[in-house]
Formats: structure tokens, C-alpha cells, sequence
């Protein structure tokens, strides 16, 4: 059983200790969301005891080393796009520091990531329930350069989803190979990862690495145990007429048999600063637990 210490059970955030981790918790509706310092995310949402996480999170924290130079850290990554300035890995700013710092207000927790890159903006990032829902906020100021929000949720394999296809002139098929570097080659159907109907496309991971586009919508699967973990675009701010991949900005990412790990996606459109100049990205996460 996951330990969970000094846990309140109310909507305000505490402070807590988590696999050893420094770490904030929350519990909506016998729901937990913990937090971890370290790691500088959500790395917990699942069953209020702790024993049923539905996120993907590696225990003990994996710190690089020369045989593993950017390990899988798991849980609710925030990366500034577009990833084709980048590839792979993400600033470890984003990725690989543990939070500057760390504010409970009330209903909300915020993070500051570490900024020691001067080609990005520093992140910070916020934590609040509303309602049944997790509120996955990430804003930085503009800085001038065009970027967009990246949420991306790791869950563990094995693992299926049904995503709703659109079928526009720039993408016949309904989705799209998303965009990771620079030119990106286009989806190739049959796909052994992919089965595609008129109207919808079901996304299996263990078959054949695929990053999939599609057009803005929630990603829900099920869990062991009849659970069930949706992501959920939100808002954002302020958005312009650009957008990566045509605009199929909720994206799956599944590995081959080697990987242990599927990414559910939510992005945005490229964004501007609003009047103080801060632009703004959203998802929503929701955990619901068996039927009675």
C-alpha cells in the first residue's frame, strides 16, 4: 500500500509525504491527489487510501544516470511546444527539477517550476478541485516567441482507447501523425497500433510506436478494478488562429512492447499573453471509481 501521511480529508491542501517524497494531498469525494515536490507534478490520483493509483508513477523517483540519461518520471508533464524545437528530451527545467517553489492557498496549490533556460518563460503550475474534477492549470508570460500548452497524463499499459474521428481536407483519415520533429511523416494506414472505423479509431498499445492526433475531445479509459480516468481539455488563454497539427490538438501516445507506459494528451493552440501578459493552459482530470 502506498504511504500517505498527515492526509486531510477536505479540499484544502496539506502537506504530506508520498513514497518517501515530499508532497501535497487533497481528497474530493474519498478521491486523493497528491503532489509531488521532487517531481515538481501530480504524480497520484486514485483511491483515497493510496493503494490504487490511476497515473503512471515509478517508484522510487528514477534519477539520469549514463545508462538511463532521461527516465520516465511519470505522472501529469507539462512541456511548452512545439516539441520539434526540442525533440527529445524536454528542458529538464520541465521535466527533470524539483519545484522552486510551493504555495497551498486555500483551494490551490502552486508549483514554480525551475528556470534556469533562458529560451523559454518560467512555468508555473496550479492544482484545484472543482467539483468531481482536477483542475491542471500551467501559465508563463510571453516572452515574444509562439508557444503552446503540452499536458500530457502517463497511465500504464496495458492499455486502449476509442478517440471520435473528424474528417477534414487536411486530415482525410480523421487524425493525424502528430508532430514531434521536423518534418514529420504522415500516418500510413493499416497501422498494427490502430483500427479505424468511419467514425471512430481504437488505439492499442504493445503493437507499434504511434503519436495520434485527433480533434479536441476527452480521452477516457478504463482501469483495473472498474475504475476509469478521463482527460479533459480546458481553456485557455489567450489563444490565437494558429494550432499544431491542424488543429488535432488531443493526442494518444502508445509505445511498442517494450514500453510500459501509454500518454494521453490535451494541447492547445499557439498562445498569446492576455493584458498582463500571461498566457494560460488547462486540462481537467477526473477519476471515477467503480459503479456501486
Amino acid at each position: 500500500m502506498t504511504a500517505i501521511t498527515s492526509c486531510a480529508t477536505s479540499v484544502t491542501w496539506e502537506e504530506t509525504v508520498w513514497q518517501g517524497e515530499p508532497a501535497w494531498a487533497s481528497v474530493q469525494n474519498k478521491i486523493s491527489a497528491i503532489v509531488s515536490v521532487a517531481r515538481a507534478r501530480l504524480i497520484y490520483l486514485g483511491k483515497m487510501d493510496g493503494s490504487f493509483n490511476l497515473l503512471n508513477a515509478p517508484v522510487p523517483q528514477v534519477h539520469a544516470d549514463k545508462g538511463n540519461p532521461w527516465p520516465n518520471q511519470g505522472g501529469h508533464r507539462f512541456w511548452l511546444g512545439p516539441q520539434s524545437r526540442w525533440a527529445w528530451p524536454p528542458p529538464a527545467d520541465w521535466e527533470y527539477s524539483a519545484a522552486q517553489s510551493i504555495r497551498a492557498q486555500g483551494a490551490v496549490l502552486s508549483l514554480e517550476h525551475t528556470h534556469t533556460n533562458p529560451g523559454y518563460p518560467a512555468v508555473i503550475r496550479e492544482y484545484a478541485w472543482e467539483n468531481n474534477r482536477l483542475r491542471c492549470t500551467a501559465t508563463w508570460q510571453d516572452n515574444g516567441r509562439p508557444f503552446f500548452g503540452i499536458h500530457i497524463v502517463a497511465v500504464d499499459t496495458p492499455f486502449i482507447i476509442t478517440a471520435r474521428l473528424e474528417k477534414t481536407e487536411a486530415a482525410p483519415a480523421g487524425l493525424v501523425a502528430a508532430q514531434m520533429v521536423a518534418p514529420e511523416a504522415p500516418i500510413v494506414l493499416p497501422h498494427p497500433a490502430i483500427n479505424v472505423s468511419d467514425h471512430h479509431a481504437v488505439i492499442r498499445a504493445g503493437a507499434r510506436t504511434a503519436k495520434l492526433g485527433f480533434m479536441p475531445q476527452p480521452l477516457t479509459i478504463d482501469r483495473l478494478q472498474g475504475w476509469k480516468l478521463s482527460v479533459l481539455p480546458g481553456p485557455a488563454s489567450v489563444t490565437t488562429s494558429e494550432s499544431p497539427d491542424h488543429g488535432y490538438i488531443t493526442q494518444v501516445w502508445v509505445g511498442d512492447s517494450a514500453h510500459a507506459i501509454a500518454e494521453l494528451e490535451q494541447l492547445t493552440p499557439y498562445l498569446k499573453g492576455d493584458t498582463s501578459g500571461r498566457c494560460t493552459s488547462t486540462i481537467y482530470l477526473e477519476a471515477s471509481p467503480p459503479a456501486p
